[in-house]
């Protein structure tokens, strides 16, 4: 995985991410889609506070306005409270939620989440154990429950505490059968349930028949939308600040990701999108 740069066409866009979104707004059916944490909106010890960059939400629901654009938000955050964060996902919301890592949606139609199997619950009750076990011997530490995961987080934690107590819910996971770990930022997921960001994702622009997706991502989490997308054929995949990445392109922050909406918004503005 490689990290790239680009020369400056505007404030804080790459000449090549600028090409690249203007050659997406002139496709017909266009998936334009983004993390929250650390890409909408910055990280903050209070996970409750944080709230997207001044224009970046406006410029999403102006895409929504757009003839053959379809808008997500992504997060691992679970779905109400992604709701909350962004005042999005309601009934008739034109902006698609994916919340959980993909494990829970806004539209039904568009991805499916069956139940969980009797097997399924008495894992997700056995992690949910051994994680309240966890928390008690490592302070600062915190639980988060979502339908089919418990969640450690350690933000806030002193360095080598917060790596102690995210081993440990490793180790947890592997010794529970059935569950599915993933690891980001100060954060460690254990689900029941094997899906990803970039599986949500590709079932989500399947299910609307796109032709061309564009996602913007920050966490080790979002490498799974930047490896199953293909910018060879159009997609645009943008990776939000420092460290390693599948994606094609880069952005050093989250207002630089609102300048770059802004790109994609006025290119398909200005085009008449190719909807044969």
């Amino acid at each position: 995985m490689t990290e790239t740069t680009g020369p400056q066409t505007g404030p804080d866009v790459p000449t090549d991410l600028r090409e690249r979104l203007e050659a997406a707004a002139r496709a017909g059916r266009v998936l334009f889609a983004t993390d929250f944490d650390g890409v909408l909106a910055p990280l903050g010890d209070d996970p409750m506070a944080v709230r997207p960059v001044d224009g970046a939400m406006e410029l999403l629901r102006t895409a929504t306005e757009l003839e053959g654009v379809t808008v997500a938000v992504v997060s691992g955050r679970d779905l109400q409270t992604l709701a909350t964060l962004t005042s999005a996902g309601g009934e008739d919301d034109p902006i698609v939620l994916l919340g959980s890592h993909g494990g829970q949606g806004s539209r039904p139609d568009l991805l499916e989440h069956p139940p969980l199997t009797d097997a399924q619950t008495r894992a997700l009750s056995d992690l949910d154990a051994r994680l309240v076990e966890l928390v008690e011997a490592h302070p600062g530490a915190r639980i988060e429950r979502k339908p089919a995961a418990v969640v450690l987080h350690t933000r806030g934690m002193a360095t080598e505490a917060g790596a102690a107590a995210g081993a440990a819910a490793l180790s947890i996971g592997a010794a529970v059968d059935g569950t599915h770990p993933l690891q980001g930022k100060d954060v460690v997921e254990l689900a029941v349930t094997d899906v990803s960001k970039g599986t949500a994702l590709a079932a989500v622009g399947a299910a609307l028949s796109v032709d061309v997706t564009c996602y913007f991502g920050d966490d080790v989490t979002d490498e799974t939308v930047f490896t199953i997308l293909d910018p060879a054929s159009g997609d645009v995949t943008v990776k939000v600040g420092a460290g390693d990445s599948a994606a094609v392109c880069r952005l050093p922050d989250e207002r630089s990701v609102a300048e770059a909406f802004r790109v994609f918004v006025e290119a398909r503005t200005g085009s008449s999108p190719d909807t044969r």
